[in-house]
């Protein structure tokens, strides 16, 4: 007991210490289960606990057996292919990774871990190069308008990672992994309860040269979850997570940066509290830190751009922001369920630009930007079910901002299920979207501009979902529309766009036989800059995936995967030969993995990424990776 006590509090400490010192899987009421095709899965990002078959938001739900089956060890490569999501990387794995959500600016894609806000403080957005998969039990995805519950951030959607809890009886894994480019992953976690205390620890250390110059990348992350019930109605958790990376830089293949390397450390620490002090009323309170530093060092900046007359340039940026938050879940009747709750948030950046001139008379140049932003907000939210087949929801949010004053948001919802089984959902909200401190504060050269408003938006949307055959064949489709006013843009840093973004997201998962699974999905996508008439950038107008599905045997799985990313719009920020306007090919990539279970405790596993070697970018000017084979051993107990 002893031993047990000591391995918990080693491994959910450590994160602690080093402070102080399906891919393209489908929703899970869109995707077919072999087991139960009707698996009921709750909501928690929602905030009202709820069915998602009965929700009358648009939602996917990634599991862990979906996570591990797909072989992939960062959350953006899960994320790839799924409805209304695309995923835009400047390059090679360890490069800047950005998330777009119907068409949404990655700053309006709001990410969560277990509800505590991830996104950077300074420039808003959320980075998925080192989010790694090793720790999630699920990814839940809401698209569309969801400011009324999260504020700013949240005028696309919102990806909420939930994080692995504590098992009744002590299970662990040990992985490891290599392959093409030097590439080699592992992993290991544990997990255990005694009595009332159930912890949750994992950690990962991933490196690999990829095959550019200076494109090589390290990366190790540790994280705990320890829940403690002290009474049936009353509980607490203590989340705790850290993740180291270092990059190399090389920039866009027309610079080639054989020097340039990016640090960053990032750290979450997150207390929840979670009573029931009658039958009808929930109560959660979270408080939470986050911190964030990024070092950019560039030596030889001249060699890489010798046209600016630097010879070494660099920046550090340190990130802080401090949450609370309290809800409250009123079961009125069985009918009748009432949100209220109330946050306030805390935040702060300091960012120093440095640059020392090839004239050493000028050395150095400085500019440093420090600043606090502080926010408070009501929320609430009605849901009516007056009838089993019917839901109807209303919400209002009123934010106070110390820069901005105040801004409302409202959404209304409705689902309904036929008697043929067939789902109607449909939705329509508001969003709005605070400028960072970088666009308000940052340097001049970044054409910041304090005056800037926030953006706003008004999105809505109508879908239906179709189970056929005793669920073995499922379908459907989502219609959306979405405005975006006030948008920031030129230089210096204005509102004076306005976007539009609409489409259809389309699924289908048939069960074909009791081990075979096919599923794909697909999205058509309009954007549009109403002041320009050009499309946004990195939005694909067509793009789907396809995924099959193969138990070959009890101890022999396979998955094989077709993702299609159709030709985007984007900008030319590096080659002054090639017009600004430019535009990235489309491209099909394949992939393909296997499992074997050699025994009880002991897996083998391989995959294929890119099979065809397909040439692309997600970003222009700067190239993905080629064919790559990877394969390892993981050991259970």
């Amino acid at each position: 007991m002893k031993i047990r006590s000591l391995a918990f509090a080693s491994l959910f400490l450590t994160p602690a210490i080093l402070i102080a010192g399906e891919t393209n899987s489908l929703p899970v009421s869109e995707a077919v289960s072999a087991t139960n095709m009707l698996e009921e899965i709750t909501i928690t990002a929602t905030r009202i606990a709820t069915p998602q078959e009965k929700s009358p938001t648009a939602i996917t739900v990634i599991t862990r057996a979906q996570i591990e089956q797909s072989q992939q060890y960062l959350v953006a490569d899960v994320l790839r292919g799924q409805p209304g999501v695309e995923v835009a990387a400047t390059g090679l794995p360890g490069s800047q990774t950005s998330v777009f959500l119907r068409g949404a600016e990655m700053r309006n894609t709001l990410v969560l871990v277990d509800g505590i806000k991830l996104n950077d403080v300074f420039n808003g957005g959320y980075d998925f190069s080192q989010l790694a998969a090793e720790n999630v039990e699920r990814i839940e995805i809401l698209r569309g308008p969801q400011s009324t519950l999260y504020g700013s951030d949240a005028a696309g959607g919102v990806i909420n990672i939930v994080t692995k809890r504590g098992t009744c009886l002590p299970t662990g894994s040990i992985e490891t992994e290599y392959g093409s480019f030097n590439t080699s992953i592992t992993k290991g976690s544990f997990s255990d309860s005694l009595g009332q205390l159930s912890v949750a620890a994992d950690g990962s250390y991933a490196r690999s040269d990829n095959d550019r110059i200076n494109s090589d990348y390290e990366q190790y992350h540790f994280g705990g979850h320890a829940r403690y019930n002290f009474s049936d109605r009353f509980s607490a958790t203590l989340l705790a997570n850290y993740f180291h990376n270092n990059d190399g830089s090389p920039s866009d293949i027309y610079t080639q940066d054989p020097t340039a390397r990016l640090k960053t450390e990032s750290a979450l620490f997150g207390l929840t509290l979670n009573a029931d002090p009658t039958d009808w009323w929930n109560a959660k309170l979270i408080l939470s830190h986050a911190q964030a530093r990024f070092d950019y060092n560039d030596p030889s900046y001249a060699n890489a751009f010798p046209a600016n007359n630097y010879s070494s340039q660099g920046s550090l940026l340190l990130d802080h922001r401090n949450q609370i938050d309290f809800q409250n879940v009123f079961t009125l009747t069985e009918k009748n369920k009432l949100l209220l709750g109330g946050s306030f948030e805390n935040d702060y950046a300091d960012n120093y630009v440095w640059a020392s001139s090839v004239n050493p008379n000028n050395w150095p140049s400085t500019n440093s930007t420090s600043h606090t932003f502080n926010s408070g907000a009501v929320y609430g939210e009605y849901d009516y079910t007056p009838f089993k087949c019917l839901t109807l929801t209303a919400g209002g949010r009123d934010e106070f901002n110390s820069t901005y004053g105040t801004h409302a948001t409202y959404k209304v919802g409705a689902r309904y299920t036929a008697p043929t089984e067939t789902i109607f959902r449909a939705s329509l909200g508001s969003g709005y979207q605070t400028p960072s401190i970088s666009q308000l504060y940052g340097p001049t050269a970044w054409g910041s501009n304090p005056s800037l408003r926030p953006e706003k938006s008004v999105g809505w949307d109508a879908g239906i979902e179709q189970p056929l055959f005793q669920n073995k064949l499922r379908f459907g489709a989502t219609f959306f529309h979405n405005n975006f006013n006030n948008l920031i843009a030129g230089f210096p840093l204005e509102n004076v766009n306005r976007a539009r973004t609409f489409g259809v997201e389309t699924f289908v998962a048939w069960q074909v036989l009791t081990n075979l699974t096919v599923r794909g999905s697909y999205t058509w996508l309009n954007t549009e800059n109403l002041d320009t008439g050009a499309e946004l950038a990195r939005r694909p107008e067509n793009s789907g995936s396809v995924n099959l599905s193969w138990k070959i045997c009890p101890k022999l799985e396979a998955e094989a995967n077709v993702l299609f990313v159709g030709q985007r719009a984007d900008n030319n920020y590096t080659d002054s030969s090639l017009p600004y306007n430019v535009t990235d090919s489309s491209y099909t990539k394949l992939g393909l993995a296997l499992r074997w279970q050699v025994q009880k405790h002991l897996e083998i596993f391989a995959r294929a990424e890119n099979l065809a070697d397909e040439h692309y970018q997600e970003v222009f000017g700067y190239p993905a990776l080629g064919r790559g084979f990877y394969g390892g051993l993981r050991a259970q107990f």
